[in-house]
């Protein structure tokens, strides 16, 4: 009874510290984007209390804490994908360096805002057409690779970066969609604070995916 006892803990306080980092994050993430929402509230409608300080909680300002919060999750997640490449040997040494690159897209992409960027010169339409074709195209052909190269957990990873893909667009679209209904101060600081908290929530399930694979980290959840 004594070995049972000894065994069953670390097995209890694995999974916890597994477990509790992805909370906090999503604990942090709704907290400051909440507070984002409020103050793109107040501001849009002429109280704002910030004043020229009222961008750096804004919920999609370059440069601001928000949208800072994603970038970070991106860039913690292609630093570890990195590191499980390095890690590995052969064809999926190559596969994690493709997610790599993706991961250092999807860095610059949120940093710059590259899809406000495309909107400014041709609109939602643009955007969506080149996300839905990256996505439609890029997804399946890595998820075929993983699996033709024996890849673990490449399925998880693809579905997570799925997952993303449909949050960042889809969501975009939705904030156009209530813009464009209602352009009111309340409506759009709603649709902007669920489109963007979507993405930092999605992005946080990518860097959690990600980090299962690397050594010890997967021993830990085929244990369990």
């Amino acid at each position: 009874m004594a070995t049972i006892g000894v065994h069953t803990r670390p097995v209890t306080t694995t999974r916890v510290r597994d477990d509790t980092w992805v909370w906090a994050l999503a604990g942090l993430a709704l907290g400051l984007f909440g507070l984002g929402f409020v103050v793109r509230w107040q501001c849009t409608r002429g109280t704002c209390a910030l004043g020229r300080h009222e961008w750096l909680f804004d919920l999609d300002a370059i440069g601001g804490l928000p949208r800072l919060f994603t970038t970070s999750l991106f860039l913690a997640a292609t630093v570890v994908a990195v590191r499980v490449a390095a890690r590995s040997a052969g064809l999926r040494r190559l596969w994690w360096a493709a997610v790599s690159l993706i991961g250092v897209g999807l860095v610059f992409a949120k940093l710059v805002s590259a899809h406000s960027v495309m909107e400014g010169v041709d609109g939602r339409g643009l955007t969506l057409l080149v996300g839905t074709v990256a996505t439609v195209v890029g997804l399946p052909l890595l998820a075929r690779l993983g699996r033709a190269w024996g890849v673990p957990g490449a399925r998880a990873v693809v579905l997570a970066l799925a997952v993303y893909a449909l949050a960042a667009l889809g969501l975009d679209q939705l904030t156009g969609l209530v813009a464009g209904l209602d352009p009111s101060p309340l409506p759009d600081a709603a649709a902007t604070f669920v489109e963007e908290l979507g993405e930092a929530l999605a992005a946080l399930g990518v860097l959690a995916v990600v980090v299962r694979r690397l050594p010890g980290r997967s021993r830990h959840a085929a244990e369990r």
